[in-house]
């Protein structure tokens, strides 16, 4: 039985790891009365991003959190 060079579960888990990477992973949680709006993103690649945003000389100083994950509510 000739055997595959990478399985489709490594596959999968190739391409989930270069979304989460690159763009982070964007998701709602909806109750009855609050909405929420997250992003799962890579720690290190979201730290490489933020040191290529703050070395730019297009950057722009703002107030931004430094967190890696972001949770809004909304009301409805």
């Amino acid at each position: 039985m000739p055997s595959s060079p990478a399985s489709p579960a490594a596959a999968d888990s190739s391409k989930l790891k270069t979304v989460v990477e690159s763009h982070g992973l964007r998701f709602h949680i909806r109750t009855k009365n609050a909405k929420w709006a997250c992003t799962l993103q890579d720690r290190a690649a979201y730290e490489k991003q933020k040191a290529a945003r703050s070395s730019s000389s297009a950057s722009v100083s703002t107030a931004s959190s430094s967190a890696s994950s972001t949770v809004s509510t909304a009301s409805q």
